[in-house]
């Protein structure tokens, strides 16, 4: 039983969880019968992706290849509340339930609370009065197959072995390091049937969204500006990710000599840095950081003529459109979570001394930034958009 799970204590604790679970699950993996997959008759699904905007979107084919694979099942989707308003005209999904998890890393909302355990409990008995026929975890979680596929009695369990939970499934893809994150979500369904070609993330948007946006923009920027749009994102909910602000001041001012219209968006949290950075151009540069609803932000990425921005959701986001993105990487990995877009430049530090399989924190920081994205300078971002 294999884990792909950096941290050494926690990989500890993990291999000896994994082996009590084990023992628990033996009667049924030696004992239980087998899944015909490709005629499993499912007609109430649980899909569940609770982590970040980004990797929901990265998700979003795998949600194509289910509904083509069971059209006529109920689809539910568990996800967090963000991606509940981004995803909740998608045709695919027929019913969006949502948890707030608490990931270690995050600025806030970082770990459990008692009212928080409480609402997991109610959510796990919600979830168990449905009667699922089948259970996707597209994390590779364990906690999530134990919580959203055992605990509901989801009568089959599918997942990825990222964790070590192969027993507790009943297919589990092998996790692959190596391949793109979106890539890693269909793999995860081959037990289905051949996984389709045509790959690319896709989000639905309402027309009233985007005349929304589209009216928003214009009366902040004027009709025509819209024909030259640049949208700047670059704040993450890792600090490790991020890259100078400085950085960002002069790829602005080389697409202000282009003739660029420039908004910076972000979150709440966001605001301050947003308006700093926006104020070294007054009347030339607007931040829109926590002034703009989810929806309002995607149809701006579809108008946007160009995003630049470091590894963040607004990236995958306008990867579900045409339109050219420069994606800005050190300590992630390009090659699992770069905007899966042929309209998509990555520009890669490649200088990490970090482990880039956890990103966690950087040992080496120069003036609170990572090593990696401190020496990644703003030419090298320039050059990617004059290559456009």
């Amino acid at each position: 039983m294999s884990a792909l799970i950096h941290n050494k204590k926690k990989r500890l604790l993990l291999y000896a969880v994994n082996a009590v679970l084990w023992l628990l699950f033996l009667p049924k993996n030696v004992f239980g019968k087998s899944v015909k997959f490709k005629s499993l008759p499912a007609k109430k699904i649980l899909l569940v992706r609770l982590d970040y905007i980004g990797d929901v979107v990265m998700t979003s084919p795998s949600f194509s290849f289910i509904r083509h694979r069971f059209p006529n099942a109920k689809i539910t989707l568990l996800t967090n509340p963000s991606a509940k308003v981004l995803f909740s005209k998608d045709p695919r999904i027929d019913e969006i339930d949502t948890f707030n998890w608490p990931w270690g890393h995050l600025r806030a909302n970082n770990r459990f609370s008692f009212s928080l355990f409480k609402e997991l409990f109610h959510l796990v008995f919600r979830l168990r009065r449905k009667k699922f026929d089948l259970m996707v975890d597209f994390r590779g979680d364990m906690r999530f197959a134990l919580l959203f596929g055992f605990f509901t009695g989801a009568k089959v369990l599918v997942g990825n072995s990222r964790s070590g939970n192969k027993f507790m499934l009943d297919y589990a893809s092998e996790y692959d390091a190596s391949k793109h994150e979106l890539e890693r979500t269909l793999d995860v369904l081959a037990c289905f049937g051949e996984i389709p070609i045509v790959r690319h993330p896709e989000i639905f948007l309402s027309d009233e969204a985007k005349l929304l946006a589209t009216k928003h923009l214009e009366e902040l920027l004027g009709t025509s500006s819209l024909k030259k749009l640049a949208m700047i994102a670059p704040f993450s909910s890792k600090d490790i990710k991020s890259w100078p602000l400085p950085y960002f001041e002069a790829v602005i001012k080389h697409l202000l000599t282009l003739d660029y219209k420039v908004v910076i968006v972000g979150t709440r949290e966001d605001q301050e840095n947003s308006a700093s950075l926006a104020s070294v151009f007054p009347s030339k540069v607007y931040s829109l950081a926590g002034k703009t609803s989810l929806n309002e932000l995607a149809c701006m990425t579809l108008i946007s003529t160009l995003v630049v921005g470091v590894d963040t959701g607004v990236l995958h986001i306008a990867s579900c459109f045409d339109t050219p993105i420069i994606a800005i990487f050190g300590p992630t990995r390009s090659c699992e979570y770069r905007p899966y877009s042929k309209f998509s430049i990555v520009v890669d530090s490649g200088e990490c001394k970090c482990d880039q399989l956890t990103h966690a924190k950087c040992d080496s920081q120069v003036n609170g930034y990572a090593r990696c994205m401190f020496e990644l300078g703003p030419q090298a971002v320039i050059r990617a958009i004059q290559s456009i």
